[in-house]
């Protein structure tokens, strides 16, 4: 149980937990986190699907344990929000670097526009998202989630307000495409909107728009 979180995208939740609150209570959090985790992985529907296993262990329910176990120490809401956010954010700056490396490739956005769609039939699979495709030209790729994973789960545990929180990892986690690709959205299902709008463009047509 000690290694709940090491093979999620929080492996340093322990230390930070430690280290932002008073002892005993970071340790306590972190072990209320791990207990939290274990009964969440136990309860998720993978749906027999590996990607979707993957988003469930991996990234949505670490945080989502942790969220739950700051609530049940007594901490408000909107300051335990922030500090999933933290954490959450630690991971995304991580995956902005990968993104960073990805498009130092040449011809980035086509290489990128050629293995969208493919990437998300692997990896956002139709059991946990519904994708309508919008566009996928040499200035824009753009895509519409109308049903999402994060969302529906958020929902179901009685905490859509977390939902933001996975939303906001994105444009973090994006920004490291720039300047050859630039993500842009106008809304999510978590923020209220009527679907999770995503949109690539083409750095070489970004800054005329």
């Amino acid at each position: 149980m000690m290694k709940a979180f090491e093979s999620t995208n929080l492996p340093f939740l322990r230390e930070d937990c430690e280290k932002e609150f008073a002892q005993p209570m970071g340790t306590r959090i972190f072990g209320r986190a791990q207990e939290l985790y274990h009964e969440l992985a136990a309860q998720a529907d993978d749906k027999g699907n590996p990607a979707i296993a993957e988003h469930l262990r991996g990234k949505l329910l670490p945080a989502m344990a942790y969220y739950k176990a700051l609530l049940a120490e007594g901490i408000p809401k909107n300051n335990a929000l922030a500090a999933v956010r933290r954490e959450t954010q630690k991971a995304a700056l991580i995956k902005k670097e990968s993104s960073a490396r990805m498009v130092r490739i040449p011809f980035a956005f086509l290489v990128y526009r050629m293995g969208v769609k493919s990437h998300m039939r692997m990896n956002f699979p139709m059991e946990g998202w519904e994708t309508e495709w919008v566009s996928n030209s040499a200035r824009e790729i753009h895509f519409n989630l109308h049903r999402c994973l994060y969302w529906d789960l958020c929902r179901q545990q009685g905490c859509p307000e977390l939902c933001t929180v996975y939303c906001e990892n994105d444009i973090t986690a994006f920004s490291g495409l720039l300047p050859k690709i630039r993500f842009e959205r106008s809304g999510t299902l978590g923020e209220g909107a009527a679907c999770c709008d995503f949109h690539f463009i083409n750095g070489k047509y970004a800054s005329r728009d």
